[in-house]
Parts: C-alpha cells; sequence; structure tokens
C-alpha cells in the first residue's frame, strides 16, 4: 500500500478531521478514510509506528519517558490535520516478483546443442513458444515448452521452462552462450505479441487416394534401350499437364532461393520446418509409436486401404529395401496373424566403390536379426543390392522355396545429394522396376503389395503403373497425411495378385530391362526406356483420364504447400529478428535495473543497520547509564562500518566508565570503553 503522508501534524482528536475526502470504491485508485475508526487507521498506519510515533511523540512531550507503541501511535493519529488516502496498488509480493527478471535459472548442454530455461515469467514462457523460434548471439534457435517435476518439492509441483535447440553440429562455429540465453528472454519482456503469429492454413490435410485401371490389349517394348535423366521426361509425359509440372518446379525453386540467403546458422532448415509444422501438423509427423516415421506412415495406410484385412494367418512377408525394419516391426507386432517375415536392404559398407552405398543407420534393427520369425536375405553376393540381377534372382528363388509370400512392401529411396531433386522420379525408375519385378516373382496368388514412389510423371514410371493393373485387380496411389504434403513421396498399393500367361510375359519384358542396366548404380545408368511406349497408354483413354487426374491433384497440393511454406517461413524470419532486436533493447533496460537494485538494496541495508535497535540505544542515556553500570563501565554501541563512534556510561563496580570508540576492534570486554559491532559491522 501506497500511504500519501499528511504535511503536519496538529489538533488533538481523531475525529476532528478536516475537508471530507471524496469516496471512491475499493478497487479504484484512492479511498477516502475521513469516517473510518480508530482501530483501522491503527491498521493503516502500522507501517509508520516506528518512525512517526516516535517523532511526534518527541515533539509533543519534552518527557523522556520511554512510552509504549501503542501510547506512541494514538497521539501521532490524533495530530493529523488532514486525511491519510490510501492508493491501490500491487501488494509487495507482486511488486517483487515484479521487479524479478523473468529468467530464474539456464541449464546449458552444448555437447547436446541445446539448454533448458526456467522461467518466472508466464507472458514470456507463452511469447516465447508461440514464436517457435529465436535469434540468440546470431544462432537462430528452436524453442518449445517443457516442463518437468521441481526434484526438490515432495508434491511434484512442476517447473515450467522453455527447451531451446539449435544443434551440435552448429556448436562447433558458433558458440550459443548462458549469458546470451539469459539476456535473451529476459529481454524478451519488453517485446510486445507480433502480430504475424497468427498463420492460416492453406488448405486441410487428408489423405489421397487415386485408383488405377486398364483394359484392352497389351503391347509391351521387348528391346528396351538407356535412356538420359533429363527435365524434358517428366513434361511429356502421358499426363498432359506440363503447366502442372512447371508451376511444381516453381515453387521449389523458391524454396531453394530461401535455402540461399544467408540467415543466422541454422536458420533455412528450422524456418523451413517450423513453417511445415505449424501449417501442416501431420505431416512428417514423428513416430509416437514406432521407431522411425516409416513405421507410422505404414499404419496410416494400412487402415486407409485395408492391408492387412484378410491376410491368412501365419503367411510370410518379404520387407524390401526397408532397411531399418520399421515395416517388419509393425507387422511382426500382430499377433492375430501370426506372420513371418524375410528381409531384403542394401548392407552398409558392402560392394565396390562404384556400387550403390547403404549408411549405418539403415542397418537392421539386432532385435529383428534375433527374432526367429524373421529372416535377412542378401543375394548372391551378400552385398543386398536390389538392382543387381543376381541377386534378386537368388533372393526370389530363396522365397519360392519357402512357398512365396502374401504380402510385399518395399520402402526404397535414396539419399544421394547428387541426384537432382527435380529428376529423383527418373534416378528412382531402375528401383522401382526391381522391386516390381521381385513381388512378381514371389507373391502368392491373391498377394499384396505395397511400394514407395516420387511424382509419377514420366512416361518410364506410368509404363510401370499400367504393368502393376496388369499384375493385380485393385491398384491405387496413396498419399497419407503423415508424409510431407511437400515432399513427392507417396505409395502404390495393390491387392489380388494374379499368376498367369500375361502375368509371365510382364515378368520376362522386366527382367530384360533390369539386364540391361547391368547392376550399376542409379548415378550411372539412371533411366531406361519405358517398358511400355507413350502411344499404347494414350490408347487406353480410362487409365489416361486416371492417370492426369492423379498427377493433377497430387501436383497442385505439393506445390500449393511448398508456396505456403516458404511464405510462412519468411514471416519466421522476420518476427525472430525484430524481436532479437527489441530483446536487445530489454535486455539493456533490465541490467540497468539490476544494478539500481543492487543499489537500492545496499542503501537500505546500511539504512537499516542506522536505524536498527542498538543504534537507537546509543543515542539513550538512560540505556548506557544502565549498559555501562551492568558491564562494568563498559562504552555505547556503534553500528557504524569503519567509522569511529563515542558512548557514555557511569562506572559500575566491576570497572571505569568513560568514553570509548570502535576502530576495528572489539575491546569493550577489556574494560578500556571500546565499542562494539552489530551485524558484521565495525
Amino acid at each position: 500500500m501506497a500511504f500519501l503522508l499528511p504535511q503536519r501534524f496538529v489538533g488533538s482528536q481523531v475525529s476532528q478531521v478536516s475537508e471530507p475526502a471524496p469516496s471512491t470504491p475499493r478497487n479504484g485508485k484512492e479511498e477516502d478514510l475521513t469516517n473510518c475508526d480508530l482501530s483501522r487507521l491503527l491498521m493503516m498506519a502500522s507501517p509508520l509506528r516506528a518512525g512517526l510515533g516516535r517523532s511526534s511523540a518527541a515533539a509533543a512531550s519534552p518527557s523522556k519517558e520511554p512510552q509504549s507503541p501503542s501510547r506512541s501511535i494514538a497521539p501521532s493519529l490524533a495530530n493529523i490535520a488532514t486525511p491519510i488516502r490510501v492508493r491501490q496498488s500491487p501488494s509487495p509480493a507482486v511488486k517483487e516478483k515484479a521487479r524479478l527478471p523473468p529468467v530464474v535459472s539456464v541449464y546449458r548442454m552444448p555437447a547436446r546443442g541445446c539448454a533448458i530455461v526456467t522461467l518466472r515469467d508466464k507472458a514470456v514462457l507463452e511469447l516465447s513458444v508461440a514464436m517457435r523460434v529465436a535469434v540468440v548471439d546470431g544462432v537462430c534457435v528452436e524453442v518449445r515448452r517443457h516442463v518437468r517435476k521441481a526434484k526438490e518439492a515432495d508434491d511434484g509441483e512442476a517447473t515450467e521452462g522453455v527447451f531451446v535447440a539449435w544443434g551440435h553440429r552448429v556448436a562447433r562455429r558458433v558458440d550459443v552462450s548462458e549469458e546470451g540465453i539469459e539476456a535473451y528472454f529476459n529481454g524478451l519482456s519488453a517485446v510486445s505479441e507480433p502480430e504475424g503469429l497468427d498463420f492460416k492454413r492453406p488448405f486441410e490435410e487428408q489423405l489421397q487416394l487415386f485408383e488405377l485401371s486398364s483394359e484392352g490389349p497389351l503391347q509391351m517394348d521387348t528391346l528396351p534401350k538407356v535412356d538420359t535423366a533429363v527435365a524434358a521426361r517428366m513434361l511429356e509425359g502421358p499426363h498432359g499437364r506440363a503447366d502442372l509440372v512447371r508451376n511444381l518446379w516453381e515453387a521449389k525453386e523458391q524454396l531453394d532461393e530461401m535455402w540461399n540467403k544467408p540467415p543466422p546458422p541454422m536458420g533455412r532448415s528450422l524456418m523451413q520446418r517450423v513453417a511445415r509444422d505449424q501449417l501442416f501438423p501431420h505431416s512428417g509427423k514423428e513416430g509416437e509409436k514406432h521407431e522411425n516415421r516409416a513405421g507410422e506412415k505404414l499404419e496410416e495406410l494400412a487402415m486407409a486401404v485395408g492391408l492387412l484385412d484378410g491376410v491368412p494367418a501365419g503367411s510370410a512377408f518379404l520387407d524390401l529395401c526397408g532397411g531399418p525394419g520399421a515395416w517388419s516391426q509393425f507387422l511382426l507386432s500382430k499377433p492375430e496373424l501370426a506372420m513371418r517375415g524375410f528381409g531384403f536392404t542394401l548392407r552398409s559398407g558392402s560392394g565396390d566403390a562404384k556400387d550403390w552405398q547403404a549408411e549405418e543407420k539403415d542397418d537392421w534393427y539386432p532385435d529383428l536379426l534375433e527374432n526367429p520369425k524373421w529372416t535377412a536375405l542378401w543375394g548372391s553376393d551378400s552385398t543386398g543390392d536390389l538392382l543387381k540381377p543376381q541377386n534378386l534372382e537368388h533372393s526370389t528363388a530363396q522365397l519360392r522355396k519357402q512357398g512365396g509370400v502374401f504380402l510385399c512392401v518395399a520402402d526404397g529411396g535414396f539419399s544421394d545429394k547428387a541426384i537432382p531433386a527435380n529428376l529423383l522420379e527418373l534416378y528412382f525408375y531402375r528401383l522401382f522396376l526391381a522391386e516390381l519385378l521381385t513381388a512378381a516373382s514371389c507373391l502368392v496368388q491373391g498377394g499384396r503389395f505395397v511400394c514407395k514412389l516420387y511424382t509419377s510423371c514420366s512416361t518410364a514410371t506410368s509404363s510401370l503403373l499400367f504393368l502393376t493393373t496388369r499384375l493385380f485387380d485393385y491398384v491405387a496411389i496413396v498419399k497419407p497425411m503423415t508424409s510431407r504434403v511437400a515432399g513427392p513421396e507417396r505409395y502404390l498399393y495393390a491387392s489380388g495378385f494374379r499368376p498367369g500367361a500375361e502375368t509371365e510375359e510382364v515378368r520376362a519384358a522386366l527382367t530384360r530391362s533390369q539386364e540391361l542396366g547391368g547392376g550399376a548404380g542409379p548415378l550411372q545408368v539412371p533411366l531406361l526406356t519405358p517398358v511400355v511406349a507413350a502411344t499404347e497408354l494414350a490408347k487406353d483413354e480410362g487409365f489416361s483420364q486416371q492417370l492426369s487426374a492423379m498427377v493433377a491433384g497430387l501436383c497442385e497440393r505439393q506445390a500449393g504447400s511448398l508456396f505456403a511454406i516458404v511464405e510462412r517461413a519468411e514471416e519466421l524470419e522476420e518476427i525472430a529478428l525484430d524481436a532479437a532486436e527489441e530483446a536487445r533493447e530489454g535486455s539493456r533496460r533490465w541490467a540497468i535495473a539490476a544494478a539500481a537494485q543492487r543499489e537500492a538494496a545496499a542503501a537500505a541495508a546500511a539504512e537499516a543497520a542506522m536505524n536498527s535497535p542498538w543504534q537507537e540505544h546509543r543515542h539513550s542515556d538512560r540505556h548506557a547509564d544502565r549498559r555501562g553500570e551492568r558491564l562494568g563501565g563498559l562504552g555505547g554501541y556503534s553500528t557504524h562500518s569503519g567509522c569511529s563512534s563515542k558512548g557514555s556510561g557511569k562506572g559500575g563496580k566491576g570497572g571505569k566508565g568513560g568514553k570509548g570508540g570502535s576502530k576495528g576492534g572489539d575491546r569493550s570486554r577489556q574494560g578500556q570503553g571500546g565499542g562494539r559491532s552489530w551485524n558484521g559491522f565495525q
């Protein structure tokens, strides 16, 4: 409470108060206390008890008799000539908290490239979480909510804060200091909420499914040739929508331009990822039930198309190019199916330098290799390279000896940065062909096939989709919500495998094309001529219309999401840079305020020492006389730090009275009249 002190103290009764003050509600700024009773005034004036009571009492009565607190306060209130008005203000606890900086602590983990910041200011916490990105020490960092149980609290009280991540790779080049983190979040209290925090999603996320079918005679090219992977192959496909393909490439170019800008370290990938997560929260959703995102996508696809409905108990499955094995784990986790599995994937560290190399992170999970219901296949040369014809034939022969498989799933892909992003589909063609050939060589009647694809715009890919419709009863292209909406990834689902004469013809044509590759890597031989020519595809109007609708639906959504992500990423960058600039100014003000608070605290401590009971007794002759008599002539008491003081006292039986000064030592017990220190001051 803040008191408006009266200017004079005259009069003799509390009831004799001059002009009454206007009354306002208690929740207003001021309150009239003119007609209050004495007890309420006593409560209001209690903070003034020590100061006003003694001063007014000393002025009203020259007597040196000590007065009790109640007797000293009442005359002081009776002498008030104007009313006391109380101004409503925050409680001392609220004031104290408001004077404290927002940051409670910073726990920095440089090896992991992250930190945990505990905050006491709820507004700063919510603002930083809403912004998601920040610039600290010139480094772009990600901010997420972090809640943990307080270790020192028995009741498990939660301590709120934020998790700040910049990545261990960034720490090798630029250091994000603890001081910088603390200064940023302290300064964030002075930052107003940016306008760009609110955003609108361009469209609702949903699973996309496009059915494909064909009819009429089948005419295949029996003499395939090696082809070149150029952009023209994507534009001249049977879809007839070259404009959509160009629009998609334009969206990718905008994303590349954002990556080529010189933002703070880690800013490019972070801004893009945060923008994508805000606009499309299901896109690229991290694995919750499975060890990676691949398991999440297969589970969503299985529910959408009924992949596991009607699967005979005890059936076998083949996981092609599936390392480290999330799809195998998903299928083995269905006890009602009691499936047994086989896995074929590229082995890391094997093959020649020219061969297609795998990464260690794609090796099979150890628990799969130890599972008696699952067997790893590596091919004739033990490399697991499916592009080599001898490995494919060796593995499918083993599977046929085991009775074949009912389900074949293939999640193969590339991580080679040498492959142009816009031409990924063309470089993927030979792997798609090998996966389709493997399925056609080991599936039993009625079997099912799942395979990952990219864009599906070229004639080469379209021809393989056309052949799939001749091998299976039902074929569809599916884009799960958990698959990144801005990426080219989609899945082929086929069910009802039908062996027969036509299937043997298709398998023979696919085998000739695969042998033409000679087992070379995708960079050496990226593309082959289509197994079915574009003119033959155009003859099937139904298939062409379905293909065109599929390309249009997927390209439009992919391009739209890319444009939206780029726009949102640029907004996030502006918000982060502006907030960092404002936070620097706010942090400077906090530093000035902290220095002022330290000075004020030091001054308050000194004043408290001066006004302590020991200092008051020093000015009391009666008290000094009594102390001198009792202690045998010891002098008065001083609380001055490093300053000399004098006291007087009458001599007692134990010693000689006199004057003494404290000059850094307590010599009072020696009977020399020295001063005594208080609270560490001498």
